[in-house]
């Protein structure tokens, strides 16, 4: 592991950050040294708790709330974190939705929020971000997608749609990115243990969910520690690490990787 001073002195935004896998991301960051804008969805008080709670006397942590769907407030975000704790270096997007997406049970409500949080959330604020890092020649953005974007889920077909929409753009704006050292990434998580499927990890009457969980993972370890995708996060954030632009990291227990045929 490395020791406490590899982000130090660089700037987080972490849209997500309140709970589940941005919590995680936030609070490896900051016992790396760099300094942590959590950011909320609507409750500012519980992302001022949560950055009082994991921050460190050696690297700052502040709490604020945006609605990503909007391009307006997430610039004006931007511009908040710049003035109160510097440029932006890194940005994580893990801000996002997930519930069951059966075709043609839908609303037109249930389509414009899971494309408009997960898909243009992303797009917003990375557009807020970029213009900074291109002038400083440098930046680090890591998008968290999912393992659905990857291998899709029945019944959850818009999720996986937009999740593979946020991979497209990874590559694609990765690409139009690397020429001035700005290094734009994605995580595909797999099943994550977080607040989110709380209820599937604990309750009885998901067992046979579990189980079937654990019988299509080849690891055979159903949930994925949120801490485990951190690291990928910190890696992926690292000034050190140069020469990775676009790609897509799965950390999934190795179900993107195909059908795992397992011992009787």
């Amino acid at each position: 592991m490395r020791g406490g001073d590899g982000l130090k002195g660089k700037v987080a935004l972490v849209t997500g950050g309140s709970s589940g896998i941005g919590r995680a991301i936030a609070e490896r960051f900051l016992s790396e040294g760099a300094s942590v804008a959590i950011v909320g969805n609507q409750n500012l008080e519980k992302a001022r708790a949560v950055a009082r709670e994991i921050g460190t006397a050696q690297a700052a942590c502040e709490g604020f709330v945006v609605d990503v769907k909007s391009a307006k407030a997430v610039a004006s975000l931007v511009a908040d974190v710049g003035q109160r704790m510097g440029p932006v270096d890194i940005l994580v997007n893990s801000a996002g939705v997930w519930y069951p997406t059966p075709i043609g049970s839908l609303t037109p409500e249930q389509i414009d929020d899971m494309i408009d949080v997960n898909l243009k959330g992303v797009i917003h604020t990375v557009s807020a971000v970029v213009p900074g890092m291109i002038a400083r020649r440098s930046g680090r953005i890591v998008n968290i997608a999912s393992i659905a974007a990857l291998v899709p889920t029945a019944g959850y077909s818009l999720y996986s749609t937009t999740k593979a929409a946020v991979v497209a753009f990874t590559k694609s704006a990765g690409l139009e990115l690397a020429q001035f050292n700005v290094a734009m990434n994605a995580i595909a998580p797999g099943n994550t243990a977080t607040p989110m499927n709380a209820a599937i990890r604990t309750a009885s009457e998901h067992q046979g969910r579990r189980d079937w969980i654990q019988s299509i993972t080849p690891s055979a370890r159903a949930f994925t520690p949120p801490e485990e995708i951190a690291e990928t996060a910190l890696f992926l954030s690292d000034g050190r690490v140069r020469g990775i632009f676009g790609a897509v990291i799965s950390v999934d227990e190795g179900r993107a990787a195909g059908i795992a045929m397992k011992e009787e």
